[in-house]
């Protein structure tokens, strides 16, 4: 059972003295939570049942819960406006995560609003395509009947689209999709089992598996070469980033470890990865790696409730070499980390709303931060570096 503070209790704990962990400041009072006093909440948007995660594509913020896309106009960070939503078929459980497009389309898996069987539904698992041109009316212009993963990501300016799964599907007619027979894992060491793929570069591909790949699917996106293959990391990889195209040292990734209520050295984690002279040697090596620790709050390690785990992260725009990374961590709130110059992950500041549970954090601006909440919907968080 969820069990969550009650308003007195909280109240009392932002008075009782501050017992912080080493190197970690101890959080202060903030509206809506308890925050480092370098991180400032800006203002609650409670708009969202199950907040899951989103994307900023221009000065647009895509974000999705369990049975919606919405799309704000971020124009003015600090006060976005919806212009437009489109209802989506419910998803109880699980739900769409890694929403991806160009500007002009959105690809958007469902998996389990619908069981028959014992099986997804086949009339609900599907990837739907969503017409965003007009952002104050987006449509559905085509849906892949049995596609669905629980991710789908874009390839080559959404051309193509990549599963979770495995899944190919050629989009270069979106309202006309198709489902390819192969899959993008057949043969390789990691096969068809993951969590996300993300395009690190264009038509380049890294994959959240173990062990992560990177495919190169630029000549022939619907047979995708292993090009270089990370060491192995025993955990359930979660999401992966190569800043800066590719021209980055390090390569950053997250693995999962959800309903497991307790923290302890095999939750998942935040992890940094060398990619000095990969096309050499055709792999990648983990440099650091930092873990949520269970705490009593006002050390800044709540207990977990539910989820010790990290989730979503996404690197500063000026990330080069090291830089800021904001992630949400469930039960641990909004995190955010400097990468050092030599790849080390030092703690940046922390955001932890009352009964919140951060999916994702996407940074806006070089300073303000949009977290999706499971509870919440939509934090808005104002960034300064630690002293």
């Amino acid at each position: 059972m969820r069990r969550f503070l009650s308003g007195a209790a909280c109240a009392l704990l932002t008075l009782l003295p501050a017992a912080p962990s080493v190197g970690a400041p101890a959080p202060g009072p903030t509206t809506g939570g308890l925050a480092t006093d370098n991180i400032e909440h800006v203002r609650h948007i409670p708009l969202a049942q199950n907040g899951v995660g989103g994307r900023l594509i221009g000065r647009y913020f895509y974000m999705n819960d369990q049975n919606k896309i919405m799309i704000f106009d971020a124009k003015d960070p600090l006060d976005p406006q919806m212009t437009g939503f489109v209802p989506m078929p419910q998803e109880w459980q699980f739900s769409r995560e890694d929403l991806d497009g160009n500007g002009k389309i959105l690809v958007v898996p469902n998996t389990v609003s619908g069981f028959a069987d014992g099986r997804p539904d086949a009339s609900t698992n599907a990837v739907y395509i969503v017409d965003v041109e007009d952002k104050t009316n987006p449509q559905i212009i085509s849906k892949v009947l049995g596609a669905g993963q629980h991710t789908i990501s874009c390839v080559l300016d959404c051309t193509w689209a990549y599963g979770s799964g495995g899944n190919i599907i050629d989009l270069r007619n979106p309202a006309k999709p198709k489902l390819l027979e192969r899959k993008w894992g057949d043969g390789t060491p990691a096969g068809n089992s993951g969590h996300d793929v993300e395009e690190v570069a264009p038509g380049l591909v890294l994959t959240a598996t173990d062990p992560m790949m990177l495919l190169d699917a630029r000549k022939d996106p619907a047979q995708p070469k292993v090009i270089a293959v990370a060491e192995r990391a025993n955990q359930y990889m979660h999401g992966t980033q190569w800043p800066r195209r590719m021209g980055d040292r390090f390569l950053l990734a997250a693995s999962e470890t959800t309903m497991n209520g307790r923290c302890n050295e095999n939750v998942g984690s935040f992890s940094t990865w060398d990619t000095r002279g990969w096309k050499k040697s055709k792999t990648f090596t983990m440099i650091d790696e930092v873990r949520p620790v269970g705490g009593i709050v006002v050390d800044g390690n709540p207990p977990a409730q539910r989820n010790c785990t990290v989730h979503w992260l996404d690197e500063h725009p000026d990330f080069r070499n090291g830089g800021f990374v904001a992630s949400g961590w469930y039960d641990h709130g909004t995190r955010f980390f400097e990468v050092t110059k030599t790849g080390k992950i030092k703690e940046a500041g922390y955001f932890y709303a009352y009964a919140g549970q951060a999916s994702a954090a996407y940074w806006i601006t070089d300073d303000i931060v949009y977290t999706v909440d499971y509870n919440r919907g939509l934090d808005i968080l104002r960034f300064k570096p630690p002293k």
